[in-house]
């Protein structure tokens, strides 16, 4: 019995303890459910509820009539309740309840429910009427090997004298042997047999289904595991989706409070830019309130006084003075504007927020840049109407001019995108938009002349040297999150830097990097060489493999989501994509300006599709293939104009789908023409160009662009990088 396999210091009342009475079982009863609770809660929870139900899984209990007491009894709580009466008669030295002597106990009749002594126990033993008893000893409870099974005896209902020995197999019912001959007489109806012979064949039953029901429990288990793990990825998951929330609204705050630091900075210019005339005149004015108080307090003075020869004698001074205060003329102009603030709330846009004077009709957002684009707002006087959306336009320093469609603010204004393709004075207007052409239209209001200025850049370091932070000729560069790694070509190094330009770390490449790439993870694959090297983020090479065999001049690598790499070979006009282990995938080229053919393709970029954009420099122009190297479009041609590609080289593409290029140019007349950065949309659009002013491009290279709108350029020519606003 499992009852007396118990280890006595693992007899606690703990495991005798009813779950809703919390106290020690009464008269335990199993549900159907094989949860087991006294019969006393079972009535009062039934009452209760109104109907019974297990208090612990809430399985509904049918009862074969009005009360509990027909569920069956819980043997094993019983047994265990037995054991536990023993226990404590030997730690309250309880007397034997049959002979009433203080002989110490030493048993227990289970059918009798009374303690014996050891003698009562061989008398008790030695009665015929009770030798069917089951007793049990100290003994079975201090040596569980020894422990006898037994169970407390069920007494007939009928014949109460008569322990239920025989199972009814029709009836399911356990009888007494005088049932046997009266109510359950053997026959087409009824079936008793002993106890024991029935149990056996149960018993075996039983065993098949509970080890069925192991497996399923093995099954409920692994379930269990499978959707624990579950919850622990759903746990991870969101985590990870909590930190990109996070960072991802700690970038809008930043962004935030930039925006709100640049917007104050123009209400500051503002601000003083109105204030500084008044500001002039209020000192003027109190200059001149000053003198004509001291004036009139000289000349009330001496009148007050009434020396007639101090009046005489000053009489003329006080006459001219008197005369000049007395035509003193005020001039002050009323303040006409006051300055606007106009958050546009039907855009999402952080930068659709203006500041403007209560008079202008026509403004710009910020101070316009070459390449780069500015909101022109125009706001209607009250009363104007048209059929149609007014429009922009914008007359070139060259005479060119454009129209830009507009839309309307939830101001009420309207606003139009300009990008300004070339710097210096423009000329920008707003028509009626009902005009036939560009120069059709009504003008609504007067024109603003602005001054564009150039693209410059807006960071630059290095300079010709082999300490952290100086270049030799460098030729590439890659971003990946916010690192810049530079492929230092002739110091035979790859420099890290974070995204303002300062140095983090470098590790060497035994031979020049000619070109970079870099994972979303931080590893580098390089070209050094004939080798493709794969490095970790701090610099430990990974693997490598030799594109000797393949390439006469590898000069350009890019690298795709899977790990696959290509490679440009300048010399033999082809494109190679190798597996991640140096296996030739596939081989496009050959020498021509048809579709697939090129003219010296040096650099080569994937992007976020792992598209195969390369530079087809000698073609002056862009080949675009799908991952895979089949062969999609191409755009660009030779010429002097912004939109025109005058020897493309580095390459580099974004998330938003543009494509940023830079052109080394070339000498028409002794005079350099076309060094420059391009953008274009991956189908071929032109977007804009940017050529600096200040601190021209020398040998623009290899380019690399960040996620917040910049491209950072590698200039051998000057041994630095420079980092340039391109949206």
């Amino acid at each position: 019995m499992a009852a007396a396999s118990l280890p006595l210091e693992e007899f606690d009342e703990k495991f005798l303890t009813c779950p809703v009475c919390q106290e020690i079982y009464d008269d335990p009863r199993v549900l159907p459910c094989l949860h087991t609770f006294c019969a006393r809660c079972l009535e009062t929870w039934r009452r209760e509820k109104g109907q019974l139900t297990c208090p612990t899984c809430r399985h509904q209990v049918r009862l074969q009539g009005t009360g509990v007491s027909n569920l069956s009894p819980n043997f094993y709580i019983n047994s265990l309740l037995d054991f536990r009466v023993l226990h404590k008669s030997e730690e309250d030295h309880t007397q034997c309840q049959m002979c009433k002597s203080d002989a110490k106990v030493e048993g227990r009749c289970a059918d009798c429910s009374i303690l014996l002594c050891k003698n009562c126990i061989t008398a008790h033993s030695s009665i015929p009427a009770l030798k069917d008893h089951y007793i049990f000893t100290l003994n079975d409870l201090k040596n569980p090997s020894s422990r006898p099974k037994y169970s407390r005896a069920m007494y007939c209902p009928r014949h109460t004298d008569q322990r239920m020995t025989f199972y009814c197999q029709p009836c399911a019912k356990l009888v007494c042997r005088d049932c046997t001959i009266t109510e359950h007489r053997p026959g087409p109806n009824h079936n008793p047999q002993e106890v024991s012979k029935i149990a056996q064949k149960y018993k075996a039953e039983l065993q098949t289904l509970v080890k069925k029901n192991k497996d399923t429990g093995d099954a409920l288990k692994k379930a269990k595991a499978t959707v624990s793990q579950e919850l622990a990825s759903i746990t991870t998951n969101c985590q990870t989706r909590r930190k990109e929330i996070q960072e991802h609204f700690a970038q809008m705050r930043a962004k935030l409070d930039k925006e709100e630091k640049t917007i104050t900075e123009k209400l500051n210019k503002m601000e003083k830019t109105q204030k500084e005339p008044l500001e002039k005149e209020e000192k003027e004015l109190e200059e001149n309130i000053k003198s004509t108080k001291d004036g009139l307090k000289f000349s009330t003075d001496i009148l007050a006084r009434g020396n007639d020869v101090e009046i005489l004698t000053l009489r003329q001074q006080l006459e001219d003075r008197l005369n000049v205060l007395s035509t003193t003329q005020v001039h002050h102009e009323a303040l006409k504007n006051n300055i606007s603030f106009q958050p546009d709330n039907a855009c999402t846009d952080l930068v659709d927020c203006y500041l403007f004077l209560s008079d202008e009709s026509l403004f710009l957002a910020e101070a316009p840049v070459e390449s780069l684009p500015t909101i022109v707002i125009f706001r209607p006087q009250k009363g104007q109407e048209w059929e149609t959306d007014p429009q922009v336009t914008v007359t070139s320093p060259g005479g060119q001019c454009a129209k830009l469609d507009t839309t309307r603010t939830s101001g009420g204004a309207f606003k139009a995108v300009w990008r300004p393709q070339a710097s210096g004075e423009h000329v920008v207007g707003i028509i009626s938009g009902e005009g036939v052409g560009v120069t059709g239209g009504i003008s609504l209001c007067s024109p603003l002349i602005v001054e564009v200025g150039s693209n410059n850049p807006v960071l630059r370091f290095g300079h010709k040297g082999s300490q952290h932070g100086q270049f030799n000729t460098p030729f590439d560069l890659a971003v990946s999150g916010d690192r810049l790694y530079v492929a230092d070509t002739r110091n035979t190094r790859i420099q890290v830097f974070d995204l303002t330009g300062n140095f983090c770390y470098s590790f060497g490449t035994a031979t020049g990097p000619v070109s970079i790439a870099a994972h979303m993870d931080g590893t580098a694959v390089i070209l050094s060489g004939d080798v493709v090297k794969k490095f970790t983020p701090s610099g430990e090479l990974l693997h490598k493999f030799s594109v000797d065999g393949f390439c006469t001049n590898s000069y350009g690598l890019a690298v795709q989501r899977d790990g696959r790499v290509v490679v440009t070979d300048p010399d033999k006009h082809v494109i190679f994509l190798f597996e991640v282990d140096g296996n030739l995938v596939k081989q496009v080229g050959g020498k021509g300006q048809g579709e697939r053919q090129f003219d010296q393709p040096y650099f080569v970029c994937a992007d976020t599709k792992d598209n195969i954009i390369v530079s087809d420099q000698d073609n002056d122009r862009v080949q675009v293939f799908d991952k895979n190297m089949n062969f999609h479009h191409k755009f660009g041609k030779w010429g002097q104009q912004p939109q025109d590609m005058y020897n493309p080289i580095g390459v580099s593409a974004d998330s938003r789908g543009n494509i940023v290029l830079a052109n080394i140019g070339g000498t028409i007349g002794g005079i350099e023409h076309g060094k420059k950065l391009q953008v274009f949309r991956l189908d071929g659009t032109w977007v804009s160009t940017i050529s600096s002013d200040g601190d021209k491009l020398n040998i623009p290279y290899g380019v690399a662009v960040t996620e917040d709108g910049h491209v950072f350029v590698a200039d051998p020519g000057d041994h630095c990088i420079r980092k340039y606003r391109y949206m």
